[in-house]
């Protein structure tokens, strides 16, 4: 077995989870659309799922759309609000710091006459609040920020910017909230038109997630079909995703935050005090996420050699880390090339354990200087 600290890459399914996907798929395996009882009783299951997410984010069930994860959320949200509200404006505004699925996304829309503005964030990672009032008017069809960094776990104010964004325009609002959905307590405001959510990143299985829309009528579907999800997310649902979804979710927004804190708080402290010139980015950030810089290292060498001893990381986000290139995130901080080359990100979720994080210590204790001086000989 290893160390598992790459939790904002993917997580474990849980116990629970597993068991109910497993239910689903052989003795409640009916289309939630078939009227006979089999039928029925899947779609009793879907229901049930469907207000457990709900419940969660103390919105109504039916604002609850089911997905196959973060990216087709953050797709379906950005591309149906543009498709459907272009008289409202031409102007889509975002920051520098999102998830590839939504700078892409909006990246796409200019070749459909949308015009992209980028918030810039600063050195710990936040947007700039009074750049967002200024380019706000009302040729802003769509804002779109994210709550939680996926690399850094810097965390925007979404409420207060949602709030921002309906006093000085008519746009409406989305929030990626794949990284703090079933980690960090958060009432969706009235000002918050859209939200996506991904499943496996709270323990449940890849391949499910979940759109809260506030009205659908602000946004056209994607997938067009047999009408399922009130005809906006057309395709037989994934059922045993769903259920499972539902049970992780729940399990996980009742899970112990402090718990997750301690662990972060043990390895960011003992990193910091015992390994010269390590730097943290960010400071307002989720417990869930640590990005730390090793000056002097690059973070491929680093991250291998903890995988040798069966410790798992990441060097940024799990969407791009297999085409390395500089971080959008960091260089958007203003970090140096030094920081940049030498960041990790070190995740965790409630089953880690302090025992795991003093181990990732200890090796970190011992290489990092040892990498040090290779790398300095080698230059």
């Amino acid at each position: 077995m290893y160390i598992y600290l790459d939790n904002a890459a993917t997580t474990m399914v849980c116990r629970e989870a597993a068991e109910k996907a497993a239910e689903l798929m052989q003795t409640c395996y009916g289309n939630p659309s078939s009227l006979h009882r089999a039928g029925l009783d899947a779609e009793k299951q879907v229901k049930a799922a469907r207000q457990k997410i709900a419940n969660i984010w103390q919105v109504r069930p039916e604002q609850i759309y089911f997905t196959s994860g973060g990216s087709e959320g953050n797709n379906m949200a950005i591309r149906g609000a543009l498709s459907r509200n272009r008289a409202r404006g031409n102007v889509v505004i975002t920051s520098k710091i999102e998830h590839p699925s939504v700078m892409r996304t909006v990246k796409a829309a200019e070749q459909d006459g949308f015009r992209v503005l980028q918030l810039d964030v600063d050195g710990e990672g936040k947007i700039d609040l009074e750049q967002l009032r200024t380019m706000l008017n009302d040729k802003v069809s769509l804002v779109s920020i994210m709550h939680v960094n996926n690399e850094t776990g810097v965390m925007q104010d979404i409420n207060t910017i949602a709030h921002l964004v309906k006093q000085h325009s008519r746009a409406l609002f989305h929030t990626d909230m794949v990284q703090s959905f079933g980690k960090l307590s958060v009432k969706l405001s009235p000002d918050i038109d859209m939200a996506t959510l991904s499943g496996h990143k709270i323990h449940a299985p890849k391949g499910i997630g979940a759109l809260y829309v506030k009205d659908a009528n602000g946004i056209t579907p994607l997938i067009y079909g047999g009408g399922q999800e009130k005809n906006m997310r057309s395709g037989t649902e994934n059922t045993p995703g769903i259920c499972a979804l539902g049970i992780a979710a729940e399990l996980a927004a009742n899970a112990d935050s402090g718990y997750i804190s301690e662990l972060k708080q043990t390895l960011q402290n003992g990193i910091v005090q015992t390994i010269d010139n390590a730097v943290v980015h960010g400071t307002d950030t989720s417990p869930y996420v640590l990005n730390i810089s090793f000056p002097g290292l690059r973070a491929e060498v680093l991250l291998h050699t903890l995988e040798s001893h069966g410790i798992m990381v990441s060097s940024g986000s799990a969407c791009s880390s297999n085409h390395p290139a500089p971080s959008p995130t960091l260089l958007a901080m203003g970090c140096s090339r030094a920081e940049i080359e030498g960041a990790i990100r070190f995740s965790f979720s409630r089953f880690n354990t302090q025992e795991e994080i003093q181990t990732c210590l200890e090796v970190l204790r011992r290489e990092v200087p040892l990498l040090r001086k290779f790398a300095a000989k080698a230059r």
